[in-house]
């Protein structure tokens, strides 16, 4: 870590010394916090439980064949997950997520999602519902924001013309304006306007989900939560009160 970053999270940490840091959650959000276990400790085995949701064993480099389109398209990709996703009402979903993109495969990004390639740091990847008769999609630019920056952390998954949109969580509650850039503590999920879902990295993290989504969309949202606090490629921020 950069030596400028490490003296700010530092600064930061002494900031909330007396209590553990949360992200500032939308007050639109009707959801309540699910404190997610076994993000921390050992890869091996890993499984992620929060609230009604759970992953089965996370596979960390993709070990069994698939046919989906996106994953054949991303095979190079330096990091890649899969895993299980069970939801509410016996939902369940296969997730397959990529980063750390070959150079050359960027391209293919571009094409796949038609977006502009102002980033070179994307978090991708596929949710497949229904044995594969439901397919989502999703993609997240530079999921890590940028320190001291205003550059966004932004991203979308998309079902044909559903759509979930995802923004980047800056600020941690009470903290001064001047922190609020400081870096990408989580994001957020929203269906038209509405914000229906949260993540935090922060610590071992936290999701919230809106109860009033089917039990599919509430899933998909898992998923892709469960692939941000699963990815390898961010900041260590551990904001944890010290005893």
């Amino acid at each position: 870590m950069k030596p400028t970053i490490l003296i700010a999270l530092l600064a930061l940490t002494s900031l909330f010394a007396c209590r553990t840091a949360e992200i500032a959650i939308n007050p639109a959000l009707n959801a309540e916090a699910m404190p997610v276990k076994g993000r921390n400790g050992w890869q091996i085995g890993q499984i992620i439980r929060y609230g009604d949701f759970s992953t089965d064993k996370v596979r960390r480099g993709w070990t069994k064949g698939y046919d989906i389109p996106f994953i054949i398209r991303f095979q190079g990709a330096k990091e890649k997950l899969s895993f299980t996703q069970f939801g509410p009402n016996h939902t369940e979903a296969e997730v397959a997520c990529v980063s750390k993109f070959k150079s050359t495969e960027i391209e293919l990004v571009r094409d796949f999602f038609g977006i502009p390639l102002e980033f070179k740091n994307y978090f991708a990847g596929n949710i497949a519902l229904q044995n594969g008769r439901s397919n989502w999609d999703f993609i997240l630019h530079n999921p890590n924001g940028d320190f001291l920056r205003e550059k966004t952390s932004a991203g979308f998954a998309q079902n044909g013309s559903q759509r979930i949109d995802i923004q980047a969580i800056r600020g941690l509650e009470g903290q001064p304006k001047w922190l609020k850039e400081l870096t990408v503590f989580g994001h957020e999920f929203s269906i038209g306007g509405k914000v229906v879902g949260a993540v935090s990295t922060v610590n071992k993290g936290t999701v919230w989900i809106d109860q009033s989504l089917d039990a599919e969309t509430r899933t998909v949202v898992a998923a892709i939560a469960t692939g941000l606090l699963l990815r390898t490629d961010v900041e260590g921020v551990d904001m944890q009160a010290s005893q």
